[in-house]
């Protein structure tokens, strides 16, 4: 069995609708469509395989299970975009036991992974580009154009779902694999380099977009440091972080009201 043109299209479109926030509910439906389980089911039902793709979609949900994304980088590699092809071409290559196909999709996702995390880093820093962009125009009263601008930051999403999840899956399993075992040593020393800059470059993403005056780095070091440093697990931390943030806003959310009330008068 092989995999159609009209599926590896179909798999790569999805693949872009999963990655966005095109679907109801905005980040909530975002957040759940993008677990490897959903993503396994989607991907059963295009390929023609639900109960096939849904039983080795169970093995790697229960790999990734304690996958978190801190400051846009995943605890564990990504393999969002590479298990539209990944599981695909096991699934076609004749296996039938589920822990089989399973472990041949995550040999191909997981050899993938390094370059997915570097051209979804670069995406990131594309849609921050378009997003502070569109903060100009809102300021300056150009509601229209700046409407626009959401929507241009899916198109690198879209082009890279559509180039890498259709090539790949007609490419077949063993081209992607000897592709990626062809690789120059230095390619993959500098991929390897970058790869350790992620987390740095996550964060750095992260700060921009949170950070809007130099005291609220006081609430960044206050968390490094009691997680670093003091080993506070992440329940702790969130309970008060949060315990912090209604204080906060207790002690200000007033004025600032008060401060807006005066200027309407």
């Amino acid at each position: 069995m092989q995999i159609t043109v009209i599926q590896a299209l179909l798999l790569g479109f999805f693949c872009f609708l999963i990655s966005t926030s095109m679907f109801p509910l905005g980040w909530l439906s975002q957040n759940i469509m993008s677990k490897p389980l959903i993503a396994c089911m989607f991907i059963g039902i295009i390929m023609g395989k639900t109960k096939e793709a849904l039983l080795a979609g169970v093995i790697i949900q229960a790999a990734y299970i304690g996958q978190m994304s801190i400051g846009g980088v995943s605890t564990l590699p990504n393999i969002n975009t590479a298990l539209w092809f990944a599981l695909p071409l096991a699934l076609v290559s004749g296996q039938t036991n589920p822990e089989t196909v399973a472990a041949e999709a995550l040999t191909i996702a997981l050899a993938f992974a390094p370059v997915q995390s570097i051209t979804q880093t670069v995406g990131n820093m594309v849609k921050v580009a378009f997003l502070h962009k569109q903060d100009d125009l809102i300021e300056k009263g150009q509601i229209k154009k700046a409407w626009w601008f959401p929507v241009l930051s899916h198109v690198w999403t879209f082009a890279y779902s559509m180039l890498t999840v259709p090539v790949f899956c007609l490419a077949g399993s063993k081209i992607v694999l000897d592709i990626v075992a062809k690789v120059p040593p230095q390619v993959n020393g500098i991929m390897s380099t970058f790869t350790g800059l992620l987390p740095a470059i996550g964060f750095m993403i992260l700060m921009v977009t949170l950070i809007h005056e130099p005291l609220q780095w006081i609430y960044f070091f206050f968390g490094f440091i009691a997680v670093a440093g003091l080993k506070w697990s992440t329940i702790a931390l969130t309970v008060v972080a949060c315990l912090v943030a209604y204080l906060v806003f207790q002690f200000t959310g007033s004025k600032q009201v008060a401060i807006a009330e005066e200027d309407d008068d």
